[in-house]
């Protein structure tokens, strides 16, 4: 059971990314967004069933970020919103590869694109746009800089996440804006990125959607 099912870890990312984006920038607020997208990729992996060694350890990785990120909410003023933003970072670089090897093998041994298939290349676009999204914010924090034009008071966990699915998605509406040249060329990946896999990826799975091998 949950064998090939992205759909849950699709309904939990949809949610964490809503939920980022109505909610404030509490400590609370970033511990329930950080506990979303850990079950999410707890389900996508599931989902992929990689190795059970494999499992362990990105479980393993999941379940520490979770687990610091209560006991820094519970023990500290202030939870920090840069541990929260590199952890999410660190989450979707370390299970996006196992969602794509798991999808890869999946198509392999049943000699067709499935449902499934479909919400787990959405899942990974999704992931993309959390992804970036921290990798905004990490800029900033390292640099010590605005990652905005507009000020450091814009720089915001909701606001990083909706730059992030403007720029994924090129609808570019220009209320926000990068203030540096690596910014620049982040936002210009993003882009390209996100442009080229809905067009290549996303088009050719759902090109396919149900066709196996043998009708190709």
């Amino acid at each position: 059971m949950g064998a090939e099912r992205y759909g849950l870890a699709l309904i939990l990312i949809l949610a964490s990314m809503v939920f980022i984006m109505a909610s404030s920038d509490s400590k609370w607020a970033e511990v329930v967004a950080l506990n979303l997208q850990a079950f999410a990729l707890l389900a996508s992996g599931r989902a992929a069933q990689p190795s059970i060694q494999l499992r362990v350890v990105v479980g393993a990785i999941i379940v520490l970020a979770i687990v610091a990120a209560w006991i820094m909410a519970a023990f500290t003023n202030d939870l920090g919103e840069d541990f929260v933003r590199l952890a999410t970072l660190a989450l979707v670089l370390v299970a996006t590869p196992v969602i794509v090897a798991g999808l890869i093998r999946q198509v392999r041994l049943r000699g067709k694109i499935t449902v499934h298939t479909m919400m787990g290349v959405l899942c990974i676009y999704l992931l993309m746009c959390l992804a970036f999204a921290a990798a905004f914010a990490a800029i900033a924090a390292i640099s010590g800089e605005p990652f905005f034009q507009q000020g450091a008071a814009v720089g915001t966990t909701n606001n990083y996440l909706y730059y992030s699915i403007t720029t994924v998605t090129t609808v570019g509406l220009g209320d926000f804006s990068p203030a540096t040249n690596l910014g620049r060329s982040l936002t210009a990946a993003e882009a390209l990125i996100g442009q080229i896999y809905v067009l290549t990826v996303v088009a050719v799975i759902v090109g396919n959607l149900g066709r196996s091998r043998k009708d190709g």
